[in-house]
């Protein structure tokens, strides 16, 4: 059974096969850069082209021929891929361990097959039938995991399914009174804030994965993002979860909010897909912006820097955005020019909101 080529293969579509980004945006590393990761962390910056897609190291597909059926069955043969590249661009996450490994041809920990349900309640057919099969499952987004969460343990079952939720991928409603917005957990972060501008509002949500990760993964993962600062981390915006089991739906979540008993969207957020396959997330949205102003700042070393982002956390004045480079992140950001201890650290401060608001901050900020 063959599955979509490149330009179409789920969430991985466009990318490199071992990696981040296409293959017409990549630029080389400034000579500088490459300098100062030879000479201050030992790093070897030789070019050393990765493995050919046809020559990774690929487990042999162990799925048996009446659970592919029984899948193709509840989400159609369509949506059931066992192909190389399909396997290969949904093994692992993104951690440099996971990119090293891929790049060398490594993909052992490969699923057996990747399966792209389109609803919830094909989400709870897929799982029924791996029950039934004994099959591992994976939940799927947009593959940018940095802790292991995408290789599953193989002991004691019949096969591994990477399901995949690139079809799950709506913005499902908007309510412009209560400011909450209902997603599917395949939408990327790009095209989410896309359609809620439409509508006047923001998520403020930008982890360095935004471009490639979903809904479901922010909250699967308990996301935190470039603006956690004065927005706080994705779970503070989650007000409701759907999730699919083995054994049904489970609902979670009040809005408003309701002080009655223990709060068990906590089980699932940052639970990597423990519980369930999250397959409807309501979140708390907030107006564009009417303003954005921001400003760089060196200061002479991380640990006084550190002290002063510690100052206006406890002052209650902390930016919408805030960060911070040590003086080796500072010195590949200017291009490796100069000793890496020498120029002091960057501090990136942001203030996005009302106008009136961000004309305040900043110099209560500053003061």
């Amino acid at each position: 059974m063959t599955g979509p080529d490149a330009g179409t293969a789920g969430s991985g579509a466009g990318t490199l096969w071992w990696g981040w980004g296409t293959a017409a945006a990549r630029t080389p590393l400034p000579a500088g850069v490459r300098s100062l990761l030879e000479q201050v962390l030992g790093v070897d910056c030789r070019d050393t082209p990765p493995v050919s897609l046809d020559a990774v190291r690929l487990p042999a597909v162990r799925l048996a021929e009446d659970a592919r059926a029984a899948l193709a069955g509840v989400i159609g043969p369509a949506w059931v891929h066992d192909d190389r590249e399909s396997r290969i661009r949904h093994c692992r996450g993104r951690s440099t361990t996971d990119l090293l490994r891929l790049r060398a041809g490594d993909a052992m920990d490969a699923p057996d097959a990747v399966i792209l349900p389109a609803c919830h309640d094909e989400v709870l057919a897929v799982l029924a039938v791996c029950a039934r099969y004994r099959l591992a499952v994976v939940p799927f987004g947009g593959g940018t995991s940095v802790v292991g969460g995408l290789a599953a343990a193989c002991d004691g079952v019949a096969g591994v399914i990477a399901l995949d939720t690139a079809r799950m991928n709506r913005l499902v409603g908007v309510d412009a009174w209560s400011q909450l917005a209902t997603a599917d957990p395949g939408l990327r972060g790009p095209a989410l804030d896309a359609a809620l501008a439409t509508h006047g509002f923001t998520l403020g949500h930008l982890p360095q994965s935004w471009e490639y990760a979903t809904v479901g993964g922010f909250a699967a993962t308990r996301s935190s993002g470039q603006a956690s600062a004065g927005h706080g981390r994705f779970d503070s915006m989650v007000v409701g979860i759907r999730l699919a089991t083995p054994v049904g739906t489970w609902e979670l979540g009040r809005a408003p909010a309701s002080a009655a008993g223990p709060d068990l969207r906590e089980l699932v957020l940052g639970s990597e897909g423990a519980f369930g396959v999250i397959t409807q997330v309501r979140l708390r949205v907030r107006p564009l912006p009417e303003t954005i102003h921001y400003e760089g700042w060196r200061l002479a070393g991380f640990t006084g820097a550190a002290a002063v982002l510690r100052i206006l956390a406890q002052r209650d004045l902390l930016p919408t955005v805030a960060r911070l480079s040590d003086e080796v992140e500072t010195a590949a950001g200017l291009g490796g020019a100069g000793p890496a201890t020498a120029g002091g650290c960057h501090l990136i401060i942001g203030y996005e909101g009302r106008a009136g608001w961000v004309a305040a901050a900043g110099p209560r900020s500053a003061s």
